[in-house]
């Protein structure tokens, strides 16, 4: 589930034309336990092992994660391809260390003095440092022209104030004027004054850019000449990763029916019910239903989402590439992220239309009683879907303890539940796919 503070809480989707019809019995009287489904999530722990502990995009992790998931679509029966998608990267492994070497030995503090700004470029530099129109405590277009930086020499690095213009525009301006590094200031006006976390928009700065608090910054503006020693241990650039799709039925399809879910982690843990419970029963559900005859004309597609957490980068590149005729053809998508959380509910999301309210009463239907609604919200592969005028709909089972952290292992998923939704999931396509 991409992180809340990209979107909020992350879900699901789904939404056809289907009838209600025999929905219910699949899930209630399947067996209680899923060998196959456990056997995934198992082996998503394994590949995190040996990775690092983390099935972050771009990472071996990931790479492994994909390999799988397209060995066993394969040896399924199902046609496979894997779709390349490219998304900017940025890390940072240790603060950034900045300390005064003109006279005495001041270190700046991170997070309090001085923050890297994201998609920053690295440092390891000891110079000058050349102030550009800084006026602390006003507006001021500091450093948003080239012109600006007539008088930096090469090599310096240039210290300008926050505002009017992008971080991006004046760490470019800085780049192209030849400086080591640039330092941005809180311009002191209102409540704006401690070292700011902001981002630079994606790759292309090559030079470390630092925000500054107003104080650490008006102190450098002051003195004459200071000299800073700089090391920034900041990449930025970008990855690539894959989305997987897997089909059963008609190569040539009048109607899709598709479900997905994201098949990375964040970088912090190996993922286990945020998303491996969610692929897993995909996954699972593939498997199951590979001997389903279907209609003509009709497919059943599974998607295997990379990069979700990063941005939704895999669905967005999906759906970007359907074309109008293909968008018309996507009759549902369901999405499954974290579906296997501990102590977790049995959540459906609410239908916004008549198609999304008829998926919304099957997957209730198969799931029985104690069902909790969850509204649509844009922070996981729902959502390009649902902007390209595709019914969604899905199921969700609440975040927990290990959201997002590095305890989010094998241990952290409700076996249980993650089968009782990959059962409702699966009675759901069967119904949409005979309608």
């Amino acid at each position: 589930m991409v992180a809340r503070w990209m979107a909020g809480v992350a879900l699901v989707a789904l939404a056809g034309l289907g009838a209600c019809g025999g929905g219910g019995s699949d899930a209630r009287q399947a067996p209680a336990t899923d060998p196959t489904l456990r056997e995934h999530l198992a082996a998503l722990q394994r590949i995190a092992s040996a990775h690092g502990g983390t099935r972050a995009a771009g990472t071996p992790g990931d790479t492994a994660t994909a390999g799988y998931l397209q060995e066993r679509l394969r040896a399924a029966g199902l046609r496979v391809r894997a779709q390349r998608v490219t998304f900017p990267f940025t890390e940072e492994p240790s603060p950034p260390q900045v300390t005064r070497v003109d006279g005495p030995d001041r270190r700046l503090r991170p997070n309090r003095d001085v923050r890297t700004q994201l998609y920053s470029g690295p440092a390891d530099v000891e110079a000058r440092v050349r102030a550009i129109q800084v006026r602390p405590g006003r507006t001021t277009a500091s450093g948003c022209r080239p012109s600006a930086f007539a008088a930096l020499r090469r090599g310096e690095i240039a210290l300008v104030q926050r505002g009017v213009c992008t971080l991006r525009r004046k760490g470019l301006n800085a780049q192209r004027a030849g400086a080591a590094a640039v330092l941005i200031l809180n311009d002191g006006v209102g409540a704006r004054t401690g070292a700011f976390p902001g981002t630079l928009g994606g790759p292309g700065v090559r030079i470390a850019v630092l925000g500054l608090s107003t104080r650490a910054g008006a102190a450098l503006a002051r003195a004459s000449r200071p000299r800073l020693r700089l090391r920034v241990r900041a990449v930025s650039e970008t990855r690539s990763t894959h989305n997987v799709i897997a089909e059963l039925g008609d190569p040539t399809p009048r109607r899709i029916v598709m479900v997905g879910a994201h098949l990375d982690s964040v970088a912090e843990g190996p993922g286990i019910n945020d998303n491996g419970s969610g692929t897993s029963a995909v996954l699972d559900s593939a498997e199951a239903l590979a001997p389903t005859p279907l209609p003509d004309g009709v497919q059943l597609r599974f998607g295997f989402w990379g990069a979700e957490e990063l941005g939704l980068f895999g669905s967005r590149h999906y759906v970007a590439g359907l074309d109008r005729a293909a968008r018309r053809a996507h009759a549902a998508y369901l999405n499954l992220d974290m579906v296997g959380t501990p102590g977790g509910s049995r959540g459906v999301y609410v239908g916004t239309d008549s198609a999304g309210r008829r998926i919304e009463r099957l997957l209730r239907v198969a799931l029985g009683g104690g069902i909790r609604p969850e509204r649509l919200g844009g922070s996981s592969d729902h959502a390009p879907f649902r902007r390209a005028g595709i019914p969604v709909g899905g199921l969700f089972t609440g975040l927990d303890r290990c959201y997002h952290r590095r305890c989010d292992t094998l241990r952290n998923v409700d076996v249980g539940l993650a089968e009782e939704m990959a059962r409702a999931l699966r009675s759901a396509l069967r119904a949409l796919i005979r309608s």
